[in-house]
């Protein structure tokens, strides 16, 4: 239930053996790695980073183009491979292939010029004459098309006086079709006056032989050579790659992998000669490592370092380790930042804190068992963190439900079924007062535990200066709990209650004024006891800033204290919502049951969504801010992240 010891671990050998060790010692490895250069550039001299040019992504990527499908993913058992024997294969194999596909398109561009002279061929089928004569003419010009029928009646005028003649084909719905033929030295003009009657020319393609239909039937007979032409060469295609598939499967995994030690590779470092990689392990996984490397009897060095050893600029991450009941709380402690690595976890504290303020927020034994079924049940098939954390706040809530005597609103059925429960049953509409006072001496126990475990941070993180004058350390420790000492002393006899607690007034202000001082003067106070130099303010504005900033901070230990009331205030609401559902049922029948179940869902979902962000509230605003700095990196495992 805390962060895991890290220890840095660092990892050199010669540099030919780089992706060997790689592969073997740190591929599957628990290990977050860190900056070489910014590690050991103090230690080692002379060091460079890797290359980036030596990729493996796009030996992979010409693979999967080669092939044309996705080589299937093995377990790679030979990695003495090298990168230049894959591109050597590649680029051969690259090349071949590129000569087989030219043939493919050059197959395929004829196949389709054929297609398209087919097509254009079509048109002149009803035309039965030897197209590449007339095509070929010296003396005369052939032109072949279709004429509207409108523009065919106007034709005949214009024949009589015109070198010209229109022989018709046939005919549709729109259009005669026919050729007209005209001499050489005319056919310009000639051709003027058939486009004015929106004559649609038909061109006759290049390769024709013979008429239309004899032209159509080579070309058909010619594209069928060619395809079976075409289906021999693409076979040999296949045969050619699917004789290299096992290589190509084999390279395309080397490179898979491989792809992923770039992201080693970008942290490492390397010498003439040697290579080096730093990265951070939790002491036991570097203690098994350390044992594997020296079974192993290879010439890899291996070194470990705890945190405190390495220079200050070297910041460990931070990895949690909770049971169960904690673990999905890390969610929340997440979303306001990881504790620093020499901060204590506080996910323990919020897990127990928001257990215990949700289920006094919404204490009713059916809602809470609905809510810690449906948690629990999602939990276990989703894994969903707020599912978890759900289950464990609705048995909080069955519990404080059993001592408010709350069961789905009502509070006469489990005294009614528990007899001997209901003399200890404290019921929130009945002792408001109590559940305030009780919610407010919860807060200052809590605020109270939140200052001393800032101080066991800041000392873990050796900063005295500010556990002892910080106002979240012994300075306002001190001042708060005289404070509150006074109130007690106080407040009873001014309601006509003899005070159980005599603190003399002048000792406590006293104190409380001299804390005030300290807690004032924190910044200053704490530079010389950290043996900063120049500790003393310069500035005259220091002290008009921190005189307001005293007032923020003296006010707040009251706002925060005042903040718990609603843990107590919650728990008389909710009673007075189930009660309005109560009523709103009258006397039950049918219309009564359905008001129930939809008053009773209602109150789960809405309530239990606003209590579920208060509480996340006092954690964050009246506990976390005390005690917790959330400044810490996360672990980044190269396991999960490759």
């Amino acid at each position: 239930m805390s962060v895991v010891k890290m220890q840095a671990v660092t990892i050199a050998g010669r540099i030919e053996e780089f992706e060997d060790v790689v592969d073997k010692y740190i591929y599957n490895r628990d290990i977050d790695l860190e900056d070489t250069i910014k590690v050991l550039a103090d230690k080692t001299k002379r060091l460079e980073p890797f290359d980036e040019s030596e990729s493996y992504g796009s030996v992979a990527a010409d693979i999967l183009r080669l092939a044309g499908i996705t080589p299937e993913e093995k377990p790679v058992t030979d990695n003495r491979v090298t990168l230049e024997e894959m591109t050597e294969f590649l680029d051969k194999l690259s090349q071949e292939l590129e000569e087989e596909r030219a043939v493919d398109d050059n197959l395929r561009t004829k196949i389709g010029d054929n297609n398209n002279t087919i097509e254009r061929l079509k048109n002149f089928l009803g035309f039965d004459a030897d197209l590449e004569k007339l095509s070929n003419m010296e003396f005369f010009g052939f032109r072949y098309g279709r004429l509207p029928k409108g523009g065919y009646k106007t034709l005949n005028d214009y024949l009589q006086n015109i070198d010209a003649m229109f022989v018709k084909v046939s005919e549709d719905r729109e259009d005669i079709i026919g050729y007209y033929i005209a001499p050489a030295s005319k056919l310009e003009g000639v051709d003027g006056i058939f486009s004015s009657l929106y004559f649609a020319r038909e061109d006759i393609p290049e390769r024709v032989c013979g008429s239309a239909r004899e032209s159509i039937d080579m070309l058909t007979a010619e594209n069928e050579e060619l395809k079976k032409e075409l289906e021999k060469n693409e076979a040999q295609t296949k045969k050619l790659i699917a004789g290299s598939i096992d290589r190509l499967t084999l390279y395309y995994n080397i490179a898979r992998r491989r792809l992923s030690f770039a992201e080693v590779r970008r942290h490492a470092a390397h010498s003439r000669d040697f290579f080096y990689i730093v990265g951070w392990m939790s002491k036991k996984d570097a203690a098994a490592l350390e044992k594997e490397i020296g079974a192993g009897g290879s010439s890899v060095m291996f070194h470990a370092e705890d945190p405190e050893e390495m220079k200050e600029s070297v910041v460990p991450p931070t990895k949690l380790k909770n049971n169960i009941v904690f673990r999905p709380f890390e969610m929340f402690v997440r979303m306001y930042g990881l504790p620093n690595y020499r901060e204590m976890d506080p996910t323990p504290i919020l897990a127990v804190t928001y257990i215990l303020f949700f289920g006094m927020m919404f204490g009713d034994v059916g809602q809470s068992a609905v809510l810690a079924v449906l948690g629990f049940v999602l939990y276990a098939i989703k894994k969903w963190d707020l599912a978890g954390m759900i289950g464990w706040v609705g048995i909080s809530g069955i519990i404080f439900g059993f001592v408010y005597g709350s069961f789905f609103g009502n509070e006469e059925v489990l005294g009614e079924w528990i007899p001997w429960l209901e003399p200890f049953q404290l019921k929130p509409m009945e002792s408001i007062a109590t559940l305030l006072v009780g919610a407010i001496a919860m807060g200052v126990v809590i605020i109270i535990f939140g200052m001393i475990v800032n101080i066991i941070n800041s000392i873990k993180q050796k900063k005295y200066g500010e556990a002892f004058c910080g106002h979240n350390g012994a300075a306002g420790l001190v001042f708060y709990v005289t404070l509150i000492l006074l109130a007690v002393s106080k407040l009873p006899s001014m309601f006509g209650i003899d005070p159980f607690l005599n603190v003399p007034s002048g000792i406590a202000a006293a104190v409380m004024v001299i804390m005030v001082i300290v807690m004032y003067l924190s910044e200053p106070l704490s530079k010389l006891i950290d043996g900063k130099k120049d500790w003393l303010p310069k500035e005259g504005m220091f002290f008009v800033e921190n005189l307001f900033e005293m007032f923020e901070v003296v006010l707040s230990f009251f706002t925060n204290t005042i903040s718990f009331l609603r843990v107590g205030a919650f728990a008389v609401v909710h009673v007075g919502m189930m009660m309005v559902v109560q009523v709103l049922s009258g006397s039950g029948g049918a219309g009564g049951i359905l008001v129930q179940i939809f008053g009773n869902v209602l109150v789960m979902g809405l309530e239990g969504l606003i209590v579920g962000i208060q509480v996340l509230r006092l954690e964050y605003y009246e506990m976390f801010s005390r005690y917790f700095s959330g400044t810490g990196r996360p672990f980044v495992s190269l396991k999960d992240n490759k």
